[in-house]
């Protein structure tokens, strides 16, 4: 939990540069990239993480966090893949 609490605050301090980024106009499609991708990757770790905190009863619908296991698997894929989301960033790195 500590481990996600501190990449939730990374990902905050990111996101809000980001949003102020793109608030005056200069957010650059490699750092919408970047936020996509890293922040999906995280979701899922997060998700996954909490669900082992419920174990079984985790899998079960009853439980919200079942519905987040799988809302959060479908993220990777909206607005670009995960690997597009790769290639982006690595187009401007010259790759």
């Amino acid at each position: 939990m500590a481990e996600i609490a501190t990449e939730l605050e990374f990902a905050w301090a990111f996101i809000d540069k980001c949003s102020l980024a793109l608030t005056q106009g200069e957010l650059s499609a490699e750092e919408a990239a970047m936020a996509k991708w890293w922040t999906t990757e995280f979701q899922k770790r997060a998700i996954d993480e909490c669900l082992q905190l419920h174990g079984g009863y985790g899998y079960m619908d009853e439980y919200p966090i079942s519905r987040l296991w799988r809302d959060g698997r479908v993220q990777s894929i909206y607005g670009g893949t995960t690997e597009i989301m790769k290639e982006i960033v690595g187009r401007n790195l010259g790759l």
